[in-house]
């Protein structure tokens, strides 16, 4: 994408000429939603990928997980880009044309 580099391996990225390293679990979240750009995925479903079955935790960990890479990802009006928010359903990576 324009103005976004995505090391999946190395746990960082590049917007807009500037590094950000990404923890492991935003990485994963970010793989996620990234390889399904406009599905829309469940907290729960998100749960269940990234953290796996067994975790026992709050759904607010993706909330927060996802706060902190839209930060990261500095999503605005203007990059092309966004993590939108599907109220009462989750949450999906948009790509705008």
């Amino acid at each position: 994408m324009d103005g976004l580099t995505v090391d999946f391996a190395g746990h960082k990225m590049v917007v807009a000429g500037q590094e950000k390293k990404l923890t492991t679990k935003e990485t994963e979240l970010l793989w996620l939603l990234a390889k399904h750009p406009g599905q829309t995925f469940s907290r729960e479903n998100l749960l269940e990928k990234v953290w796996g079955y067994e975790y026992g935790g709050e759904t607010r960990t993706v909330d927060n997980h996802i706060k902190s890479l839209r930060q990261k990802l500095e999503c605005n009006y203007t990059r092309p880009w966004d993590i939108v928010t599907v109220w009462g359903v989750g949450y999906r990576f948009e790509v705008k044309k």
